[in-house]
């Protein structure tokens, strides 16, 4: 009798062969993982080594870019070209050694930077075997035979680098025995130096090879890690016992192969010059394969058992209260069930009672249900023009609905002029809709929601074919009229009951909001892919306001704000999103009105807020940024015929004169007043002094030079006033936050990106 569970008909018997039936799948799954798991975890470890040596070689060729920049900038120093313009045309007796320590300043603190990993920066001037370093200055014989001390890079090396035509070179990784007062020590260093041809003095950074390796590649030490130089020469590698010779062929540029029990990884910088190896014991990608196959398969046994378990112990405590509660309903006679569960002794002493209150609920409720309901979709749905009767009919519907909705554009212009009233379209527009609906559709209902909503209601399973038609034909006599007003009808799902109206309807307004800037009404029966939101570049957005600023360069506005509305309109952009993109620009504006009082900025953008909800075509999009721009340029424009006559001299002198010599002084005698007078009287009206105007009118001029002429950086500098390029170029970098030549590039980018859009 104890082992009747076991029957093939039991409820506790099929609880354990599903439970069974899950275990098996599941197992199944899991065998069928770890076998796909074996096959597949040595090319994902391959894939993550190929992945890590080329984040690897990124990194070393950044680095290498940033020291070739501070070589240059070492090299360019005002006060290195200096002391060598002393050493090549000055005697001994006259050179002024002290200037030297001026130049270990910066020579520290660029050594000593720990974003460089260099062991030390040195300037080695030809003429007087000089050198200057990190700790000083010294003889360029003394500074290679005792300090810095390398078989592989004796002075007379060095001496023969300024034989060689090339400007940067990498120099292979070699042992330096480096001696200071108090210690000796040997380093793997990696000398890097940068000459001009026929220069009297070179720049030679000496890299740490274990910094940048610890930093780039890390420290693992079954890992061999090689760099290649262009001709195959080794330039660096993590231990010596693998050579450039060790490497093997690869086939079809795979970019890794095995030989020689070791996996090798080959990656290439972007320029070719530079190869980066990495070598990979067989051994431990096996070890690390087994160990995680076994891992799987320890915890696909324990699953199992513990899972035959879990089964057995659930399917009886599942059992044996049921089949209480079964005996307990076939007798009639409702007893306390002695189980843990207290569920099944609360459904078993009340099942019948709960039977019969739920048929008589049900009535109740199908007989009683009140308009409450109703009221609350007519709150959502704010004034309904119609009938109360219908809309209780609707309220007490139990069949499945689908609405559309009508969402009206009026066009202002063209409404005035007709003298009649938007209220009084709508109302028309309402009649006009319900008539034809209920034409082709008798169970539809039609409201009037607000001024520009109509919301039509149609019982039925599916969306009905007739619908297609009729929607057509409205579109075809409502665009007769678009003149005066456009109407995007948008369709919703199907929905089961009556308590989902609300839902429908926030569905329809939210595809509403997806009709598209086009001069004629639209149909929108499903949502779409929106595209993201177009935006503003930062030399975008500082160039656009720069000219809107100036008051006399609307047109420029204008026809840059076109030329986004037209790439928008080619991504498909609806409505709701150059609504959003005209709230910010009329944020902005008034931003910039703000100096010209609290009333020009307010006033504007309170109007154009509300000329801007009224846009729903790309062209009445366009006239409205005309109206904006044009607005906002009177007001600037007004206030700029305003200005200080001695202001509006000092302004014309910057904006004509910035590419002479001009200087403070020399304005000063122009208009009869000291230089410390004008100084301040130029910082007080305008809120910036004399060089800051016109650093910026340089700046902005050297912008419009990099993104029109093909002009070097030096050409620029000086048809803009600068006579140092090194200056212009710090000057550049400090308003903008890039160099010219970065500059450039991001413009070349930028006008590249329309042809490349679809």
């Amino acid at each position: 009798m104890k082992w009747a569970v076991w029957n093939g008909r039991s409820l506790m018997f099929n609880i354990f062969i599903s439970f069974l039936g899950i275990i098996v799948l599941f197992s199944v799954f899991n065998a069928l993982s770890v076998h796909l798991f074996n096959k597949g975890v040595q090319k994902e470890i391959i894939q993550y080594n190929r992945l890590m040596l080329k984040n690897t070689a990124e990194r070393y060729q950044t680095h290498f870019e940033r020291i070739k920049t501070l070589l240059f900038d070492t090299y360019t120093d005002e006060k290195i070209v200096a002391f060598n313009r002393q050493l090549q045309v000055k005697g001994e007796s006259d050179i002024e050694y002290w200037k030297a320590s001026e130049m270990l300043k910066e020579l520290r603190s660029e050594a000593y930077n720990p974003m460089f990993y260099l062991n030390n920066l040195i300037v080695y001037f030809d003429s007087h075997s000089f050198i200057v370093e990190k700790e000083g200055t010294v003889e360029a014989d003394m500074f290679f035979s005792r300090f810095y001390v390398s078989p592989d890079y004796p002075f007379a090396y060095w001496k023969e680098q300024f034989g060689r035509t090339g400007n940067y070179k990498l120099h292979p990784q070699k042992t330096f025995t480096v001696s200071t007062l108090n210690s000796s020590a040997s380093h793997e260093l990696i000398p890097f130096s940068f000459r001009m041809p026929s220069s009297n003095y070179q720049v030679i950074a000496l890299l740490d090879a274990r910094m940048l390796q610890e930093a780039f590649y890390g420290t693992e030490d079954n890992r061999q890690f090689m760099i290649l130089q262009k001709d195959g020469s080794l330039l660096y590698r993590s231990s010596t016992e693998l050579s450039a010779a060790n490497i093997p062929a690869f086939e079809n540029g795979s970019g890794y192969g095995l030989s020689r029990g070791y996996y090798y990884f080959v990656e290439k910088d972007t320029e070719g010059n530079l190869t980066y190896v990495t070598a990979v014991p067989y051994a431990n990608i096996a070890s690390r394969v087994r160990n995680a196959s076994l891992t799987l398969l320890l915890v696909f046994a324990v699953s199992i058992v513990i899972g035959l378990l879990a089964s057995l112990y659930f399917s009886r405590k599942i059992n044996r209260p049921v089949k209480q509660m079964v005996t307990s309903i076939l007798q009639r006679d409702p007893v306390e069930l002695r189980s843990p569960i207290r569920e099944f002794d609360l459904i078993h002493r009340n099942i019948h009672e709960l039977m019969r209150e739920k048929e008589a609920v049900h009535k109740e409720l199908l007989d009683k249900r009140s308009l409450l309901t109703s009221f609350g979709y007519i709150n959502k749905l704010k004034s309904i023009t119609s009938d109360i009767n219908e809309w209780k009919d609707i309220a007490v519907m139990d069949e499945s609905f689908f609405i559309v909705l009508f969402q009206l554009h009026f066009k202002l212009q063209p409404v005035a002029d007709s003298e009649m009233k938007t209220e009084r379209m709508a109302y028309y527009i309402q009649e006009y809709i319900s008539l034809v609906l209920s034409e082709r559709l008798p169970s539809s209902h039609t409201f009037q929601i607000e001024n520009n909503q109509i919301l039509s209601l149609i019982r039925s399973k599916e969306i009905p074919e007739a619908l297609d038609e009729t929607l057509t034909r409205l579109k075809t006599i409502l665009d007769r009229d678009k003149a005066y007003f456009l109407v995007t009808i948008a369709i919703s799902p199907v929905y089961d009951r009556s308590a989902q109206f609300n839902d429908a309807y926030r569905e329809v307004l939210e595809m509403a909001q997806q009709a598209r800037p086009m001069d004629e009404s639209q149909v929108i029966r499903e949502r779409r892919s929106v595209p993201a939101q177009l935006v503003f570049t930062v030399p975008q957005e500082q160039e656009l306001y720069a000219n809107l600023q100036a008051g006399n360069r609307q047109l420029f506005c204008v026809a840059f704000m076109e030329r986004m509305l037209d790439q928008m309109d080619k991504k498909e952009a609806s409505i709701q999103q150059l609504r959003q993109l005209a709230e910010g620009v009329i944020a902005r504006v008034a931003k910039i009105l703000e100096p010209y009082g609290a009333d020009a900025d307010s006033s504007l953008q309170r109007r154009q807020s509300a000329l801007m909800q009224e846009c729903c075509t790309l062209e009445q999009f366009k006239q409205f940024y005309g109206q904006l721009f044009h607005a906002a340029a009177a007001v600037i424009q007004t206030k700029k015929e305003e200005q200080d006559p001695t202001v509006s001299f000092v302004m014309d002198y910057v904006e004509n004169k910035f590419a002479d010599d001009a200087s403070l002084d020399l304005l000063a005698d122009k208009l009869n007043l000291s230089s410390a007078y004008l100084s301040v009287y130029i910082k007080e009206k305008t809120g910036a002094n004399f060089s800051e105007h016109i650093n910026a009118v340089r700046i902005r001029k050297a912008k419009e030079l990099l993104s029109a002429t093909d002009l070097s950086v030096q050409e620029i500098s000086a048809r803009i006033g600068y006579r140092n390029v090194t200056s212009f170029i710090r000057m550049f970098k400090k308003m903008t936050g890039i160099p010219p030549g970065e500059f450039r590039k991001n413009r070349v980018i930028e006008s590249e990106k329309p042809d490349r859009e679809p």
